[in-house]
């Protein structure tokens, strides 16, 4: 049975567990073949938990994932989407990226943007499923091409993709779900 989703602000005391999410999240990448580094990395630092706008998703009163974003170039950056493996497949993650969409929205920024790995399933295809597209290299600003620059020292950018999905034009009004 699915659990009810609850979408609300992140709080300084959610990042421990924020973290511990995302680190079970990770996991998953340990059977992934060339992706199989990922599953040793650190968790997220909690400064920069601290310091981006979060988005928690609750499963029945429990913290279940999160997004993690930042404002950039006029649009929303999408730095971390994490999903607690006990919950995944349950739309949590849509939950997220929506709740993110609304978000951007009330920024009035123009679109959600991130970059992850082209492969496996749960990267770039899972994305695509939900209405992201590869982004088009002119509309990159300079932050991105930054962020972009940042990875090339540590990743192969030939496994990545930058995607994008713009805000819809006939945009939802309303506050934004991120209290601040």
């Amino acid at each position: 049975m699915a659990s009810r989703i609850t979408i609300r602000p992140g709080r300084s005391r959610d990042i421990p567990q924020l973290r511990k999410i995302e680190k079970a999240a990770r996991a998953r990448y340990a059977s992934a073949g060339r992706f199989s580094f990922a599953a040793e990395t650190p968790p997220i630092a909690a400064n920069r938990l601290a310091e981006g706008d979060v988005i928690v998703a609750e499963a029945d009163g429990q913290l279940a994932g999160f997004v993690l974003m930042n404002p950039m170039d006029g649009m929303l950056y999408i730095a971390n989407i994490s999903v607690d493996p006990a919950v995944s497949g349950q739309g949590f993650g849509a939950a997220l990226i929506e709740a993110a969409d609304e978000h951007a929205t009330a920024q009035g920024l123009s679109a959600l943007m991130l970059i992850t790995f082209r492969l496996p399933r749960w990267n770039a295809p899972w994305f695509r499923r939900i209405g992201f597209q590869p982004m088009p290299p002119d509309v990159m600003g300079p932050s991105l091409r930054a962020v972009l620059e940042r990875h090339r020292q540590f990743l192969d950018l030939r496994t990545r993709v930058t995607l994008w999905r713009p805000i819809a034009s006939s945009a939802r009004s309303g506050a934004s779900v991120l209290v601040r």
